[in-house]
């Protein structure tokens, strides 16, 4: 358990660290505004696998295909100064993986905000009419009676 409470802290000790790397270390325009979502840490601290999403966009095939190549590029200059900045005894391997969650997620969002739904009127709602009868009718809906003596 202890081994894994370490992994998980080194685990985000790399990703804010990469994060900084890839915003301020590396000049490649290609790359743009990345987010690293999640570092994925082997038991033996040998291997990453850091998923990053780019920012404000919802990359093509094209783009992804160019962000993977230029992200495979830069990947050796990461190692070495992530090694400068965290104190281990081997620099993981690192392999990046474009993370489509955030993309996915907003594409769901659009659908579910494309949907006809009907709004609910807050007058018709449960919860409005126990509010309108008042405390007392809710506990009694509840099983739950309230004693004055």
């Amino acid at each position: 358990m202890a081994d894994s409470v370490r992994i998980r802290r080194v685990a985000e000790q790399i990703r804010g660290e990469l994060s900084t790397i890839l915003r301020d270390e590396v000049g490649d325009p290609r790359i743009g505004l990345v987010t690293i979502t999640r570092v994925k840490l082997a038991s033996d601290l040998g291997a990453a696998t850091i998923f990053y999403s780019p920012l404000g966009e919802d990359p093509d095939e094209a783009r992804k295909v160019e962000l993977d190549r230029v992200m495979r590029q830069v990947t050796s200059f990461v190692r070495r100064s992530l090694a400068t900045r965290v104190k281990l005894r081997h620099t993981p391997e690192l392999r990046f993986v474009l993370d489509d969650s955030i993309a996915e997620g907003s594409h769901t969002l659009e659908l579910i905000r494309s949907l006809d739904l009907p709004k609910e009127d807050p007058e018709e709602s449960p919860v409005a009419d126990q509010l309108d009868r008042g405390p007392q009718a809710a506990d009694e809906e509840d099983g739950e009676t309230e004693s004055t003596t």
